[in-house]
């Protein structure tokens, strides 16, 4: 996609907007994350497993500056995984950046999570971000520039109990996009690991604490990725300026 911009009479520049995908989007930090993305001018793929969710969020984007397109995905498919970045290509003929949001729990103790839902959990949140990454790679390469930021929690720094199997899959990423970051460099493909605190999302409708806002986020990661591609932050902890317990 093309965005025409007339000056005057004799001059006209074309810039080529920016596309990314961002998983997780029908929810907190990838929902908005893909708002600031898409009323910034970029074209935006999101993708999730319940197709109404995502449609949903489509049509609040209808407005933003960017296009949307929307994929109903479950990442821990490597197949849907693929047909994912093969509509993105096929729609805006490339992927710039790759935000990888979405996430699962399942909390509990050791000796009540099951096996089932551990696998469930690596899926999702380990899994998943190796397929997207692996689908992605290639096209990346091939353009010599492309940026993954994956999204890891404060879990990923530090464990706490009753979160085994999330904070595994969390501490995993970090090894993971080290490694992933020196296959990248020489073909100018930055990555990233991010660690947010509390997120106001639902899965913490219950609770009475200070949030992150995921707009903020977003506008925090649409500002790495904006950056001189001579540079890249390897990881960042992004916390709220206050953090603390309502009576």
């Amino acid at each position: 996609m093309l965005l025409v911009s007339v000056l005057n009479k004799k001059e006209v520049i074309v810039v080529e907007r920016k596309v990314a995908i961002i998983t997780g989007a029908s929810d907190g930090l990838g929902k908005g994350t893909a708002k600031v993305f898409a009323h910034n001018g970029w074209n935006v793929v999101i993708a999730a497993r319940t197709k109404e969710n995502l449609e949903k969020v489509a049509s609040e984007l209808q407005d933003a500056e960017g296009d949307v397109l929307a994929v109903a995905t479950d990442v821990s498919d490597h197949e849907q995984v693929q047909y994912l970045v093969e509509q993105t290509i096929e729609t805006f003929g490339k992927v710039d950046v790759l935000i990888n949001s979405a996430g699962i729990d399942y909390p509990g103790s050791i000796e009540e999570l099951t096996a089932e839902q551990w696998n469930k959990v690596i899926g999702v949140n380990l899994n998943g971000v190796f397929y997207t990454s692996k689908a992605v790679f290639p096209h990346m390469k091939q353009q010599n520039s492309g940026y993954i930021i994956n999204i890891s929690s404060v879990a990923g720094r530090k464990g706490w109990p009753n979160a085994t199997a999330y904070c595994a899959s969390k501490f995993a990423l970090t090894g993971f996009t080290q490694a992933l970051n020196g296959e990248g460099k020489p073909h100018n493909i930055r990555c990233s690991v991010i660690y947010p605190g509390g997120m106001d999302t639902n899965w913490h409708a219950e609770r009475n604490l200070e949030f992150l806002d995921p707009e903020d986020c977003g506008q925090f990661l649409l500002h790495m990725v904006t950056q001189d591609p001579r540079f890249v932050v390897n990881e960042a902890v992004i916390s709220p300026v206050v953090e603390r317990v309502y009576p």
